[in-house]
């Protein structure tokens, strides 16, 4: 969405030539700086107003992957041992991996494990 991160740096120092191409992924929302760069060809970019002459093109992809999609990654590791520490609800998908023959735990917070 360029509200943050590396891109307040590298966006201004691609802008200005149109043989760059400025690459957005994922969903840009309503009101943020990707979403006007997409609509627009400008944005506020690091509190500066930045026409962009830089090819801009959205990608429709996510590093957020559904149930099936999250599920479907620790199966191909069924000979390894996977923690599951990401979600609101680590304790009953490590438990779905177990019945699938996945050796899965879900770690306490603040316990220690070696990889």
């Amino acid at each position: 969405m360029l509200s943050g991160g590396p891109a307040m740096t590298y966006v201004p120092a691609v802008a200005g030539n149109p043989q760059h191409l400025v690459a957005l992924t994922g969903y840009q929302v309503a009101g943020t700086p990707g979403r006007d760069l997409l609509d627009t060809g400008s944005a506020e970019i690091d509190g500066r107003h930045l026409r962009v002459a830089a090819r801009v093109e959205s990608f429709d992809f996510s590093a957020h992957a559904d149930r099936e999609g999250a599920a479907r990654v620790p199966r191909r590791y069924r000979d390894a041992d996977v923690l599951v520490n990401h979600g609101d609800r680590c304790e009953a998908f490590a438990e779905e991996l177990r019945a699938d023959g996945v050796d899965a735990t879900a770690p306490e917070v603040g316990s220690v494990h070696s990889v």
